[in-house]
């Protein structure tokens, strides 16, 4: 039995629970973070939590590119773990770490872009120089981003999802302590509001770099893995890096830009809709991103299992994710249908301008019961291809469905039909369960199953 690939009947839900929850741990523990943050920044000022979520989401934009390229090194990693190829593993990771410093000085050149779009936008002038400010701390830092996900890709791809989550929750508790300290201010040191949350998220970001290295430059890593000999830079991986993660960098990057344009649409507006969706998105988050610990343990396990030369063992590991994932989140849709009140009563009380907040934010939370459900489904069908190796075909839905499809019609609904924003929530629904079908048939037809990342 390979160290590190968990036990259990072959694709079945104990093993793919073992890779789980650890996964789902770690990214709530990055969903907590942000939502206390953000709380922080609620109590802070209005102002401050409607500029966070727009000037978040640019910053993330830019980014996510880098780290979808950067990331596809865990299907590497778990391939290679799971054909035990454990110096093309070595190899792998540090092309990934390659890949994430040649970007980050790509990332601090956008820095202008990105201040420049905040600055044509619509948004209260109040709030513009809050996300310019936000904006040009987490996105200089952004390298960090990319470094972590190359990083956390030599252990997520074995299977050793504590050690990540360990790793997370330690940068995120570091995090969130300098973010109470640096946006209200401690000793001698003047409050900093919104410009503090960022720089908190800057430190936390290098302690998890600083944990993750050191892990892998452990005597059993440098042992069985030659992590401290196999860093060179690698063309012919370098390549094969790039060929698949590219891809899957710019399907996630058209993901998150089709949003981050649905944000600033929405912000265009009045600032009240504009901080009550991105409570409503704050919340949404919370509940979600457990559903994106499941989806990268099945992408982590059908790679294992790719490299095993078992493919056929992948169909049963996405109707474990199914079965471990639906529960989950049919309890989530009704908690945001008939108890919104548990999760938005945190943000939404104390003032009179709190309360505007609050009489967008209610009606939101009904229509994202029914987002979260499709979206879901989304998550767990398309990482289980991408596991495979089939980034191309995710790229082509991406642009497609968010370019020609969700963007336009929210445009319409608010510039063309001057609808109310919850209309934009309702197409959402329908752009979610669209690509939810869309991945749910490919992984249906096997196509996946001919690729071969690792040849």
């Amino acid at each position: 039995m390979l160290t590190g690939v968990p036990r259990g009947k072959e694709g079945g839900i104990s093993e793919l629970w073992r890779l789980t929850y650890p996964l789902m741990l770690s990214t709530a523990s990055v969903a907590v973070m942000q939502f206390v943050n953000r709380l922080f920044l609620s109590r802070f000022s209005p102002e401050a939590i409607a500029a966070a979520v727009p000037a978040g989401t640019l910053s993330f934009t830019v980014i996510s590119f880098f780290v979808g390229m950067t990331a596809y090194t865990n299907v590497f990693i778990a391939q290679y773990y799971g054909g035990r190829r454990y110096a093309r593993l070595s190899v792998a990771l540090w092309q990934g770490v390659w890949l994430a410093v040649f970007t980050a000085a790509v990332i601090i050149a956008t820095v202008p872009l990105g201040r420049w779009i905040i600055s044509t936008s619509a948004h209260a002038p109040e709030v513009k120089i809050l996300e310019v400010d936000y904006y040009t701390i987490v996105a200089g830092f952004g390298g960090l981003a990319t470094l972590n996900a190359a990083l956390s890709s030599f252990f997520t791809g074995q299977g050793k999802t504590k050690i990540t989550m360990w790793v997370n929750v330690a940068g995120n508790v570091i995090n969130v302590i300098f973010s109470y300290l640096l946006v209200f201010g401690f000793g001698g040191v003047a409050p900093m509001g919104i410009r503090g949350a960022a720089y908190a998220l800057v430190i936390g970001s290098a302690a998890m770099a600083g944990i993750y290295s050191f892990f892998i430059f452990s005597q059993h890593n440098r042992r069985v893995f030659r992590t401290g000999r196999l860093f060179g830079f690698y063309w012919p991986q370098f390549k094969q890096l790039l060929k698949y993660g590219v891809p899957n960098g710019a399907s996630f990057f058209m993901e998150i830009a089709s949003f981050t344009v649905f944000i600033f649409l929405v912000g265009n507006t009045d600032k009240y809709i504009l901080a009550a969706n991105n409570i409503g998105l704050t919340i949404d988050m919370l509940a979600f991103l457990p559903i994106v610990g499941v989806g990268m343990a099945a992408q982590t396990l059908v790679g294992q299992y790719i490299g095993r030369k078992k493919k056929e063992v992948a169909f049963k590991v996405v109707r474990s994710a199914l079965a471990l994932v639906l529960p989950y989140t049919i309890a989530l849709s009704l908690i945001f249908l008939f108890a919104p009140q548990l999760l938005l009563g945190l943000f939404v009380r104390g003032t009179a301008e709190m309360d505007l907040v609050a009489a967008h934010a209610y009606p939101l939370m009904k229509v994202l019961s029914v987002f979260i459900f499709f979206d879901a489904l989304n998550v767990v069908y398309s990482d289980a291809i991408k596991g495979a190796g089939d980034t191309r075909f995710q790229l082509l839905m991406a642009s497609v469905w968010a370019w020609l499809l969700f963007v336009p019609g929210v445009y319409v609904i608010l510039s063309v039909l001057r609808l109310s924003f919850i209309y934009t929530w309702v197409w959402g629904c329908f752009y979610a369960a669209l690509l939810a079908l869309t991945f749910f048939l490919r992984f249906k037809s096997g196509v996946w199953q001919r690729i071969n990342i690792t040849a």
